[in-house]
């Protein structure tokens, strides 16, 4: 059994996760905006056009760059920049969360154990004070769904996120593999409804915070 500073000190840690969550979904809100704008794509199909004009091949390099860039402003980002940071700012959203169920070391007097036995009945209190019973149910099926994106592909590359094709090895190549991708996974995110129940979720658990806070007599 945990004390209440070491568990305190676990559930700081919580909080600097969802802090930077904040961050990441204010970064996120940001990028769509400018995504929006029209200028990534603008940019992308005035690229497209100089590399059809200058018969090119994937991208402009030295002087044809400068030349570009001089003309129409900085390419990046274009609209593969911006899918990709979404993307990124996305994955490490989930990520971040997922430090609330990773299993982690604790330390006698400082930290707890990130274990289910510990962070199960916190989180069933936090979660309740926080929702409804209908946002509930469906916070604790993004809680599935973000452990299970994080587990197969947002941290490991899990077997069954993922398709691949054998292929015969030719001359001159390294190896057998000739095609390896995985499903759009982040896709089945309702990044509404993450926007608006994390904030909701952190302050029930800032209430958590403070009422043990008061019980080990810190202000």
């Amino acid at each position: 059994m945990s004390s209440e500073k070491e568990t305190l000190g676990r559930l700081y840690l919580w909080k600097v996760a969802l802090d930077r969550i904040r961050d990441l979904l204010a970064l996120r809100t940001r990028v769509d905006r400018f995504c929006e704008s029209g200028r990534p794509q603008n940019i992308t199909e005035l690229y497209d056009e100089e590399r059809v004009r200058l018969k090119t091949g994937l991208r402009l390099e030295g002087e044809a760059l400068d030349n570009f860039e001089s003309k129409h402003g900085s390419l990046f980002p274009d609209i593969h920049d911006v899918h990709l940071i979404d993307e990124l700012i996305t994955e490490e959203i989930i990520i971040k969360f997922c430090t609330i169920f990773n299993a982690g070391f604790g330390e006698a007097g400082v930290i707890a154990g990130n274990k289910k036995i510990f962070w199960e009945p916190i989180l069933d209190e936090v979660i309740s004070d926080a929702f409804s019973d209908n946002v509930r149910r469906d916070f604790y099926n993004f809680i599935e769904q973000a452990k299970a994106y994080r587990d197969q592909q947002g941290a490991h590359f899990d077997q069954q996120s993922f398709y691949l094709k054998h292929g015969d090895k030719q001359p001159g190549e390294d190896g057998l593999i000739s095609h390896v991708g995985w499903s759009s996974a982040l896709l089945i995110f309702d990044w509404g409804f993450v926007a608006e129940t994390i904030p909701q979720f952190n302050r029930s658990l800032n209430v958590y915070i403070k009422k043990l806070q008061q019980q080990v007599n810190i202000r």
